[in-house]
């Protein structure tokens, strides 16, 4: 491999995934072998087949932009590795299915009971975390397997995030803007980075989590 083409490819798959990077290069490689035969056939010089069969390739950031709005990043590849073993995790372990499940109902119980006492400011903890926690661990549970459904879910869950913090923070939400942004900032960019990873993968290839 030359070194301008090595350079070219590096600057190519850039922020690729390890897969989509090993994909490009075997492409590339390819059109710059053809390319350069071509070149070599009308006679050019090695040289000169080389710096012609990488200029045939085009601007390389250009092409590492084109990649990255199809092809899996490192970073999306991370969030989706981890979602994997996070799923993995729960469902290897059937005990585990059951206290993730029955922590938010529990929670939801405490505040009724808290609510009957008087105990106003105790029942409205109980109240946030167990629909924070139903939002978090029973979505895994849940037949959530289609595209629509799927939008559903999100659809019912970002209301339910949206409502806990307002509920949470009360009218003085707006005033704790920077308190919010940086709470909810995690979510936000997983979430992005998951409709990111729908768009790129067939329905075919989602894993659970990318329904949820």
């Amino acid at each position: 491999m030359t070194t301008a083409l090595d350079s070219w490819l590096t600057r190519a798959t850039r922020q690729l995934s390890r897969d989509a990077a090993a994909r490009v290069r075997a492409e590339i490689e390819e059109h710059f072998d053809s390319s350069r035969d071509a070149a070599l056939a009308r006679g050019a010089s090695s040289e000169d087949a080389d710096r012609a069969a990488v200029t045939a390739l085009g601007d390389a950031t250009t092409a590492n932009r084109q990649y990255r709005a199809v092809m899996l990043t490192r970073a999306e590849a991370r969030v989706l590795r981890d979602a994997k073993w996070e799923g993995r995790v729960v469902c290897s372990r059937p005990w585990t299915k059951w206290v993730l499940a029955a922590l938010p109902v529990v929670a939801l119980v405490g505040a009724a009971v808290y609510t009957q006492m008087g105990e106003h400011a105790i029942a409205q903890v109980l109240l946030v975390g167990g629909v924070a926690l139903g939002v978090a661990f029973v979505g895994p549970f849940l037949p959530v397997y289609t595209v629509t459904r799927g939008r559903v879910y999100r659809g019912v869950k970002w209301v339910a995030i949206i409502g806990v913090v307002a509920f949470a923070f009360g009218p003085d939400a707006l005033k704790w803007w920077w308190l919010l942004i940086s709470c909810l900032w995690p979510l936000i960019w997983i979430e992005w980075t998951r409709g990111s990873i729908r768009r790129k993968l067939p329905v075919s290839e989602w894993p659970k989590v990318l329904y949820l």
